[in-house]
């Protein structure tokens, strides 16, 4: 194999794990702001309104906020 052939593989190996790395870190947000409604509901289903609104002020400010930042970089594309 020459030295480009192998330059190239070892680009696409780097590519094929940072992929992956994205898509699990893609899971473990998901699963967070999964969290995250959880304890929104479980706080105002119990009475303490104002753990619930905490819980939603985290959700959309990281969460949504997050997701929303994303879809506008890819519209700038």
């Amino acid at each position: 194999m020459d030295v480009a052939a192998h330059q190239v593989a070892v680009k696409v190996a780097e590519l094929q794990a940072v992929a992956a790395e994205l898509g699990a870190l893609d899971d473990h947000r998901v699963e967070l702001g999964a969290r995250l409604v959880d304890l929104e509901h479980w706080f105002r289903r119990v009475g303490c309104a104002e753990l619930s609104d905490s819980a939603l002020e985290v959700f959309a400010r990281r969460y949504v906020g997050r997701v929303c930042e994303l879809a506008d970089g890819l519209r700038e594309q």
